[in-house]
């Protein structure tokens, strides 16, 4: 498919923008100027040419392990992307870890159910019916996923379908040598104050102060915390900003046997 040239195509999308969004030299094809805003005017393309009605995008950095949540148009994007990170199932994580898109048009249909049970039960709660997500390619690695989601159910079209593999492209092609630097969110946020809203950093901080008050790995207290976070019903941002406050401690939950010969 032919990115630049297909009708209703991501380059169609930005027809009225100055510039051209696949110069390899331009990285910030946002009316802002920003990366923040080149990326968000692609997921706000995604959600147009879909017909989905939202969109968030996931990117780990070359160098880094920490899934990051780059931008989302809105707040059950947003609810989406981090349910799936306090789970750790999902069709974003599929995506990641397979290179390949994944199309669930149907979220109650039993294939979706039996594959993420956990996952599956919790976001038709939040009334969204249909889930896909695209992966973000840089060279021959994915670094991140465009997700999509309707609160109907329905297929995407073969035409919808390209145009979510080509606005993934197109994140993948404008953040190009950018990669480490917008999966970095707090020290994008630094220089573009709206990276600040979707950034995990504190999450990870909060991992950190988990991992000394309970003796475990850094890897170990991020799972602790999710579980925490699953099993009281709250979301992981605030419990995290809750730990980092010190308005609350995990410490309690240590096991006997943890921290023995440290």
């Amino acid at each position: 498919m032919d990115i630049r040239r297909s009708e209703g195509s991501v380059e169609g999308a930005f027809r009225d923008r100055p510039g051209d969004p696949y110069n390899p030299d331009r990285h910030d094809v946002g009316s802002d100027g920003s990366l923040f805003g080149g990326v968000g005017a692609l997921c706000a393309a995604a959600v147009r040419l879909t017909g989905a009605d939202g969109a968030a995008l996931a990117l780990l950095g070359r160098t880094s392990q920490a899934r990051e949540l780059v931008y989302a148009t809105d707040a059950t994007a947003q609810q989406l992307d981090e349910l799936q990170f306090v789970i750790g199932e999902g069709p974003c994580i599929d995506t990641y870890r397979r290179g390949e898109r994944q199309l669930w048009p149907d979220l109650t249909a039993t294939p979706a159910t039996t594959r993420w049970p956990v996952f599956t039960a919790e976001l038709l709660t939040l009334g969204v019916r249909a889930l896909f997500a695209f992966p973000v390619p840089s060279g021959d690695a994915t670094v991140g996923v465009l997700e999509l989601y309707r609160m109907s159910s329905g297929r995407l079209s073969a035409v919808e379908q390209d145009s979510g593999l080509a606005c993934a492209a197109a994140v993948g092609h404008m953040i190009g040598a950018d990669l480490d630097r917008l999966a970095d969110t707090e020290a994008l946020a630094a220089t573009d104050p709206a990276g600040e809203e979707f950034s995990r950093a504190v999450i990870f901080n909060a991992a950190g102060m988990v991992a000394v008050q309970l003796a475990v790995s850094a890897d170990e207290a991020l799972a602790r915390l999710r579980a925490y976070c699953y099993a009281n019903g709250r979301s992981i941002s605030a419990v995290a900003a809750d730990i980092v406050a010190r308005r609350l401690s995990l410490h309690d939950q240590r096991d006997s046997s943890e921290g023995q010969g440290r």
